[in-house]
């Protein structure tokens, strides 16, 4: 379809508003023409008037036969009228003299007879014409005029109908075909861009569209974005899934084997069934704990996408925590985990107050220092830390004298499932998944995190409130 036929086209648009303004402009100037000839034409004919007036007036002054003199003068297209001092009109070379009514009211004549020269237009037709009158005292006292017609605008426009129809038509033919070109020129770079690269052509591209097509490329990239963002969750959902069937088989297939064991009567020894017992309590125990961390981040994934009042329902209302309290009470569940494994803690806490989730908070910290633990090496020690730091935000610390993270693996230690030992981790205990729930648990308090670690000399992991806003008691 062609664009000057298209609905709302941007291209008929422009065509019309090219084709109107030419069309209006040659009316305007047409008009402008017109105006500026009829006032030329009417000065010349004023002049004019002006002059063959005197001369009129010279000749009568200097013969006596005033009448006689004005009979025999052939003027064309001037009409002549000789009035007395009182109006009466003594001779028109037009209408009979004695049928004409006094002039003395005529303000060209009242004029002259006062101050011996006098001038007046007036209108004599529908089509605009203007009559030009000129009227000048004699010695004698009577008053000669001279009245000539001049063509009014309209009557000049009238007069060149036939040519400014032609020319009108003329002028639409071009003005046609050039505001069509025009159109073109215009909407062409439009039709050039290439949205999959809005940037590509900038420098044919018109100044004007430079911010629609920023703001293309801009979502083309966050569109590019979200869809890497899906490709990771894709990703992410995959491994997981894997993960988690790995980390749920492992522990069951214990129990059951061990229970089958049991039930089948393998199991004469009492020592031995005690055994058995204390590993399907074990396993169970990592069962439950993982879980538990699963229940948690799936509280956590659906807090992050939903209101406060959702979020308040799913994982608890806020409240002020006592930071210092909580790691104590940390540190006391832990001990016995730190002594198996021949580490001991320090305290370094200042006074610090979050509003939080109790539950969350407690978790992110456990998590924390329960990895420093695990990862620790005989002999060293984990540094429990809170406070506020130079801004006045809250603060809690968690530093270990462990293994270490190497630098291309602290990114990856927050993902779910992954772990920097894997050996280690088995032997250790844990189900993958703490760092996952300080990551998250962070952002739902919208909270920072810092890693700071070096192979073989420990880590040290910092997250960082906001600055807080208490309720009024």
């Amino acid at each position: 379809m062609s664009p000057l036929g298209s609905k709302k086209s941007l291209f008929r648009r422009v065509f019309g508003t090219i084709f109107v303004t030419v069309l209006l402009v040659v009316i305007v100037l047409t008009m402008v023409g017109a105006v500026y000839l009829q006032n030329q034409v009417s000065d010349i004919s004023r002049r004019e008037l002006y002059d063959e007036a005197h001369i009129v007036a010279s000749m009568l002054n200097e013969t006596e036969d005033d009448v006689s003199l004005l009979d025999r003068l052939e003027a064309d297209r001037v009409r002549v009228t000789l009035i007395a001092p009182d109006g009466t009109v003594i001779f028109d070379n037009e209408e009979p003299a004695a049928e004409m009514e006094n002039h003395s009211g005529r303000p060209e004549v009242a004029q002259a007879l006062e101050t011996g020269s006098g001038y007046s237009e007036r209108s004599s037709s529908t089509l605009g014409e203007i009559m030009f009158y000129q009227a000048v005292r004699l010695e004698n006292g009577t008053v000669i005029r001279l009245a000539q017609e001049q063509d009014g605008v309209l009557a000049i426009l009238m007069s060149f109908a036939v040519p400014l129809v032609i020319l009108a038509v003329v002028l639409l033919v071009i003005s046609f075909f050039s505001a069509r070109r025009s159109a073109h020129a215009i909407i062409a770079p439009l039709l050039e861009v290439d949205l999959d690269h809005p940037k590509r052509n900038d420098d044919k591209m018109y100044s004007e569209m430079a911010p629609m097509l920023d703001r293309i490329e801009s979502q083309r990239q966050a569109l590019k974005q979200q869809m890497r963002v899906l490709a990771d969750n894709d990703r992410m959902r995959r491994e997981f899934t894997a993960n988690i069937t790995h980390e749920l088989k492992t522990p069951l297939t214990t129990i059951s084997g061990y229970a089958e064991l049991i039930a089948g009567g393998m199991v004469a020894d009492e020592a031995d069934l005690r055994d058995f017992g204390h590993r399907i309590h074990r396993e169970a125990g990592r069962l439950t704990a993982l879980v538990n961390d699963i229940l948690t981040l799936s509280n956590l994934d659906e807090a992050e996408r939903s209101d406060s009042e959702t979020s308040a329902a799913v994982l608890g209302t806020t409240e002020p925590i006592d930071i210092p309290r909580m790691l104590e009470s940390i540190r006391q569940r832990l001990e016995q985990l730190a002594e198996r494994n021949e580490v001991s803690f320090i305290m370094d806490t200042k006074p610090a107050m979050v509003m939080g989730v109790a539950r969350l908070l407690d978790e992110l910290a456990y998590n924390l220092a329960s990895n420093a633990i695990r990862y620790n090496l005989p002999g060293g020690t984990v540094t429990l830390g809170c406070g506020m730091d130079e801004a006045g935000r809250p603060y809690i610390q968690v530093i270990d004298t462990g293994i270490g993270i190497a630098p291309e693996e602290q990114q990856k230690v927050f993902e779910r499932f992954y772990r920097v030992d894997k050996s280690r981790s088995k032997a250790r205990g844990g189900t993958g998944l703490g760092l996952a729930i300080v990551k998250h648990a962070a952002v739902f308090h919208g909270a920072s995190i810092d890693l700071a670690s070096e192979l073989g000399m420990g880590t040290c992991i910092t997250v960082t409130f906001p600055v807080q806003q208490f309720p009024a008691m």
